[in-house]
């Protein structure tokens, strides 16, 4: 008994859910092969990481990023066109299942197989990517090398009716007559229940979301519940699909539109209330929460979970412009003015209300209004005045039709104030004749606590105190401003709606004012209706759509992630009703529901599409580019220099509401904040200088919700040859290396100057030397000679006897042959010849063998430089000269020999003149006192020589080393 009460109550439920649906629009958005999907006949649908949805239809295959859709069919390589399954593998590759067996796309390409030979109409992936799908009512895998056919419950005739895939990627399939089994571990598992399934055909089923002990089945008969304790039938019907939305509601996809299930409703959506009456094949729950229905023929639809309803034309208004709503006679009753009548809503249905007048432009409702009698006021454009009592329509003021009705007020004490083209009147309900009372136009009036009555016209506010006292309202803010609308807030605080300023929010105490309009968030400037709920929010109709105020800060509540209602509400026509607001738009009247619970928001994907990198130079712009797409946008990307100019495009998935969405970009390495939010999706960077860097750009919703990743792309920019670090060292290797050159050269050309000065120098030198010598040698000898001659002259003047006399002139000629000798050598010294090594060594060679000749002592030499004979300077010249001549003299004088050995070598770089003897010795005391010893050291020391003395009883050893270099740097300046 229970049972079939279930199924009573629900069909009940439906008839009034039919009736219910009649009265209002649902929001759905549909997309056919308008907006480029590839067929209308929708099969399934997928969704990829990237939240890309993927919908096969009997045209193809169709990718849909929220914006675009992007086709694929035969001509792309899908094995054929009617594509019935789907299902996304491995690195979101997508399968599907045609009229020619299976297909797989990787992105770029499809891998056709066609193994089954029959149409595939289910695929599933399961936790470890394994394909698996029915074929002729048959369960197969494949590893995409082969097709392998199963069987689950070991009869050979078993009749495989659903194949699916729970959120944990466990593989789940009915079959007729058998009932439902898991496969875990390589292994089918029967359903614990399977007796009460076995007699049901399941097309559909799943595990409820919040109840996982609860499962949802669809069989040939309607859709049924099971749960740990019974099974029990919910809505009997032949169905096509079942899905489970984010607030635990069930869809139910049906051959004349599709069905909703909720906790306390079932609502039958079909073309009378914003769906369509054609098959839904397949109904898919994204990533997002939104719920995806596939129709057969209309095309893919999207249900958008609004907190508002439209009345329109298509639910039994004349016109869809709603210029004002009151509050029905009775507690469930609206009226709703329109430019094509008056009309009813009561229990789900909308009527029209006859006015008793032959003038069409009673039709004509301008405002409708309740007064605290609860009748209600029809006021129209040339149609007169009317009220409703309760019982009928009465006319409230005679031969008026030529006056247009704007706006009505009743005052504390009653009153019934009119604002007319004509200016502003009072109403006398006895006599239903209008007392004149301002000729101001007016099209909004208020009342104060104090008893003003507020006229809004197109200058600013008037008061009127009395009837016929009139004055303007001292607020400068509201000069030359058209007030639409007025609002009470408290006592002490009035609203006024502009049309061209927002709202300016006065308080009458402190004097002080604050506006809203754009800036701070409406959605237009333009301001028709006010309304201060029971909630506390300010509702503020708009010409551009519906703002909500929190009245505690003034600031304007963001909408949710849907796009807003871009609609032009009408002046004044707005309503609450319980939990509901009413507002007259020129679209109908929409009704929001504060109840209604909107779905949790996801925040939106994003990802990169491509990156092009491309040089300046247009003329080679195609030989310069790099375009990166895919899996490289993954990896480091290295680009040569030229190629510094980058094209970055993304994408930002957000179903809900694709347009919605901004986006905030930075170039780490170049800016590490993100800029301001732009709705571009591509992203120009031009002259990057080189270095490393990393694009990130994100996605922000309307509410301020961010992407749930950030998409990024990092490259890096090699800098020229002339930024290198290498390039850097060579070129400060190279500075270095020219500024030594310099340095080198401009010492170079200043030795060269200074050894063209020496050269000039010595060449004087070497002419004032020869000529010094020349006349030197010419002068003293001719007097030297002279002397000699004339000692001789009177040395034979004297007589042989007086040999003192002779002695004197012995001395004489002596002193005079020793000082031809002395002058000798000064001469040969002054000579250049004589200034080369090898000439030098030989006179003092010559030197000892004159010393020792006509002596018993033995003089050998041995001179050998290897070849080098070098250039030596006078000064150095001389002082070797004067060494080894007192050398050789002091062997000769003190050491008594028998054999001198003169020896010069050159050993390496060293100059070796040696003057050995086998004598007695010097005498250490005697030697060392005299000056012959010191001058030699003396003369060693000036060139920089070092001279080494040793002897002893068997000889002395006199050795001077010095360096060539050495001598030969010892120049004469």
């Amino acid at each position: 008994m229970v049972y079939y009460k279930t199924i009573f109550s629900i069909g009940l439920f439906l008839l009034l859910g039919s009736m219910y649906s009649f009265a209002q629009r649902y929001n759905f958005r549909q997309y056919d092969i308008e907006d480029g999907l590839t067929q209308s006949q929708v099969t399934a649908v997928t969704q990829d990481s990237k939240r890309r949805l993927w919908i096969s239809t009997l045209g193809g295959l169709s990718c849909f990023n929220g914006k675009q859709f992007s086709s694929y069919t035969k001509s792309n390589g899908l094995n054929n066109n009617f594509a019935l399954a789907l299902s996304l593998g491995r690195n979101d590759e997508i399968w599907l299942g045609t009229s020619r067996g299976i297909s797989k796309f990787n992105g770029n390409r499809f891998n056709n197989y066609a193994q089954t030979k029959e149409w595939v109409s289910k695929l599933a992936t399961s936790a470890n990517g394994i394909v698996y799908g029915l074929s002729s009512s048959r369960l197969f895998k494949t590893d995409e090398k082969q097709i392998t056919f199963l069987n689950v419950s070991n009869d050979p005739k078993e009749n495989v009716t659903a194949l699916k895939v729970d959120d944990k990627g466990k593989i789940a399939v009915a079959i007729s007559e058998k009932g439902i089994f898991f496969l875990e571990k390589d292994r089918w598992v029967p359903h614990p229940q399977n007796e009460l399934l076995k007699n049901l055909v399941i097309s559909d089923f799943f595990t409820d979301h919040q109840h996982r002990d609860k499962f949802w089945l669809l069989a040939a008969d309607g859709l049924y519940g099971l749960d740990t304790k019974r099974m029990r039938q919910y809505v009997s019907g032949k169905f096509t699909a079942i899905e489970q939305d984010a607030k635990n509601n069930i869809w139910i996809g049906y051959s004349t539109g599709a069905y909703y299930l909720s906790s306390s409703s079932l609502i039958h959506f079909n073309g009378k209330n914003g769906f369509t009456n054609n098959m839904v094949n397949a109904i898919f729950k994204d990533a997002e929460n939104n719920i995806w229905l596939a129709t057969d023929g209309t095309g893919l639809f999207r249900y958008v979970d609004r907190d508002y309803v439209i009345f329109d034309e298509s639910q039994g208004l004349n016109s869809k412009i709603v210029m004002s709503l009151a509050n029905g006679p009775s507690a469930d009753e609206i009226w709703i003015g329109t430019y094509g009548g008056l009309f009813q809503y009561k229990s789900g249905k909308i009527k029209e209300i006859p006015i008793p007048s032959t003038l069409e432009d009673s039709k004509n409702i301008n405002f409708l209004y309740n007064d605290h009698q609860k009748n209600i006021w029809i006021g129209t454009v040339y149609g007169g005045l009317w009220c409703y009592d309760g019982k009928k329509i009465n006319q409230m003021a005679l031969d008026r039709h030529s006056i247009a009705y704007n706006a009505i007020l009743e005052d504390s004490k009653g009153k019934i104030w009119l604002s007319t083209n004509a200016g502003c009147y009072l109403l006398n309900k006895k006599t239903k004749q209008l007392e004149w009372v301002s000729k101001q136009f007016g099209s909004t009036l208020l009342e104060t606590p104090e008893g003003e009555i507020l006229v809004g016209t197109q200058d600013g506010i008037y008061a009127i105190n009395i009837p016929g006292q009139t004055k303007p309202l001292n607020l400068p803010q509201l000069n030359g401003s058209s007030i639409l609308c007025m609002e009470k807030l408290g006592k002490n605080t009035l609203l006024f709606g502009t049309s061209d300023n927002g709202i300016l929010i006065w308080d009458r105490k402190t004097g002080k004012t604050k506006s809203i309009n754009t800036h701070q968030g409406l959605a237009s400037d333009h301001i028709y209706s006010l309304l201060l709920d029971q909630q506390g929010i300010l509702w503020v109709g708009t010409g551009k759509g519906i703002n909500k105020i929190n009245i505690k800060d003034f600031s304007v509540i963001r909408n949710n992630n849907e796009p807003n209602l871009l609609v032009e509400c009408n002046q004044n026509a707005i309503l609450q009703r319980d939990n509901d607001i009413w507002v007259g738009t020129t679209k109908g009247a929409v009704v929001y529901n504060r109840n209604h619970e909107l779905k949790p928001s996801v925040p939106p994907f994003i990802y990169i599409n491509s990156v092009t990198a491309f040089a300046q130079n247009k003329g080679r712009q195609n030989k310069q580019q790099t375009v990166f797409k895919g899996n490289e946008l993954s990896n480091m990307a290295t680009l040569p220099y030229q190629q510094n100019n980058l094209n970055i495009n993304f994408t930002g998935i957000f179903l809900a509401n694709p347009d919605g969405l901004v986006y905030q970009y930075r170039l780490v390495g170049l800016d590490n904040k993100y800029s301001e939010s732009i709705s571009n999706t591509s992203m120009n960077f031009s002259s990057i200088p080189p270095g490393r860097y990393t694009f990130q750009v994100r996605a922000i919703t309307k509410a301020g919700i961010a992407s749930l990743n950030t998409a990024s792309f990092s490259f890096e920019i090699t800098p020229p040859y002339y930024q290198t670090g290498v390039f850097r060292l060579f070129i400060f290797v190279l500075i270095v290396f020219l500024m030594l050159l310099m340095v080198y050269i401009i010492l170079n050309l200043n030795e060269r100057k200074r050894k063209l000065r020496l050269t000039i120098k010595l060449e004087e030198q070497f002419k004032v030397r020869k000529q010094t010598a020349e006349d030197f040698h010419d002068d003293l000898g001719n007097k030297l000679t002279r002397i000699s001659v004339l000692s001789e002259v009177l040395s034979s003047m004297i007589d042989e006897h007086d040999t003192e006399k002779r002695s004197i002139i012995s001395k004489i000629n002596d002193n005079v042959n020793e000082l031809y000798r002395g002058t000798k050598d000064i001469l040969w010294s002054l000579n250049p010849k004589n200034d080369k090594l090898t000439e030098l060594l030989g006179h003092i060679q010559e030197f000892g063998k004159e010393m020792f000749n006509n002596t018993n002592v033995a003089f050998r030499s041995h001179i050998d430089l290897g070849g080098y004979d070098g250039k030596l300077s006078l000064d150095v010249s001389r002082n070797l000269l004067m060494i080894f001549k007192e050398a050789i003299h002091n062997a000769l004088k003190h050491a008594k020999p028998g054999m001198v050995v003169f020896s010069a070598t050159v050993d390496g770089e060293t100059l070796k003149i040696v003057v050995k003897d086998d004598g007695q010795g010097l005498d250490p005391i005697g030697s060392m006192d005299g000056h012959g010893i010191n001058n030699m050291n003396v003369r060693a020391k000036r060139i920089n020589a070092k001279l080494n003395i040793n002897s002893d009883s068997t000889g002395t050893e006199i050795k001077l080393t010095v360096s060539l270099s050495t001598l030969m740097r010892l120049k004469n300046v």
